[in-house]
Protein backbone atom coordinates (compact mmCIF):
# COMPACT_ATOMS: atom_id res chain seq x y z
CA UNK A 1 0.00 0.00 0.00
CA UNK A 2 1.34 3.41 -0.70
CA UNK A 3 1.77 6.17 1.19
CA UNK A 4 -1.27 8.44 0.27
CA UNK A 5 -3.62 4.78 0.19
CA UNK A 6 -2.04 4.32 4.16
CA UNK A 7 -3.18 8.24 4.88
CA UNK A 8 -6.49 7.95 2.94
CA UNK A 9 -7.40 4.89 4.98
CA UNK A 10 -6.35 6.59 8.38
CA UNK A 11 -8.16 10.00 7.37
CA UNK A 12 -11.40 7.94 6.97
CA UNK A 13 -11.60 7.23 10.25
CA UNK A 14 -11.09 10.75 11.64
CA UNK A 15 -13.94 13.06 12.28
CA UNK A 16 -14.72 15.58 9.75
CA UNK A 17 -13.41 18.60 11.54
CA UNK A 18 -9.81 16.36 12.54
CA UNK A 19 -10.18 15.41 8.81
CA UNK A 20 -10.62 18.71 7.72
CA UNK A 21 -6.95 19.35 9.87
CA UNK A 22 -5.08 16.68 7.92
CA UNK A 23 -5.85 18.66 4.52
CA UNK A 24 -4.78 21.50 5.79
CA UNK A 25 -1.72 20.54 6.96
CA UNK A 26 -1.13 18.58 3.56
CA UNK A 27 -1.87 21.53 1.48
CA UNK A 28 0.96 23.74 3.66
CA UNK A 29 3.42 20.72 2.87
CA UNK A 30 2.60 20.91 -0.99
CA UNK A 31 3.01 24.79 -0.51
CA UNK A 32 6.07 24.66 0.84
CA UNK A 33 7.44 22.00 -1.38
CA UNK A 34 6.24 24.35 -4.91
CA UNK A 35 7.96 26.99 -2.55
CA UNK A 36 11.51 25.38 -2.89
CA UNK A 37 11.06 24.24 -6.35
CA UNK A 38 10.90 27.94 -7.21
CA UNK A 39 13.49 29.12 -4.87
CA UNK A 40 15.89 26.40 -6.58
CA UNK A 41 14.78 27.02 -10.26
CA UNK A 42 15.15 31.36 -9.24
CA UNK A 43 18.90 30.41 -8.04
CA UNK A 44 19.44 28.56 -10.68
CA UNK A 45 18.18 30.24 -13.45
CA UNK A 46 20.80 33.37 -11.65
CA UNK A 47 24.12 31.23 -12.82
CA UNK A 48 23.94 32.22 -16.28
CA UNK A 49 25.20 34.79 -18.13
CA UNK A 50 23.35 36.59 -20.80
CA UNK A 51 25.48 36.47 -23.77
CA UNK A 52 25.57 38.80 -27.09
CA UNK A 53 25.70 37.01 -30.26
CA UNK A 54 25.79 39.16 -33.74
CA UNK A 55 23.99 36.52 -36.40
CA UNK A 56 23.06 39.65 -39.10
CA UNK A 57 25.27 38.13 -41.73
CA UNK A 58 24.70 34.97 -40.83
CA UNK A 59 23.21 32.53 -43.75
CA UNK A 60 21.90 28.90 -42.98
CA UNK A 61 22.80 26.54 -45.26
CA UNK A 62 20.80 23.52 -44.56
CA UNK A 63 22.52 21.29 -46.69
CA UNK A 64 25.62 21.82 -45.49
CA UNK A 65 24.17 21.35 -41.69
CA UNK A 66 23.00 17.85 -42.62
CA UNK A 67 26.78 16.64 -43.74
CA UNK A 68 28.03 17.78 -39.75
Amino acid sequence: MSTAESIYELVKTLPEEEASLVLEFVEFVRQRAQSKIKRQATAKAGEFQTISINTKDFKFNRDEANER
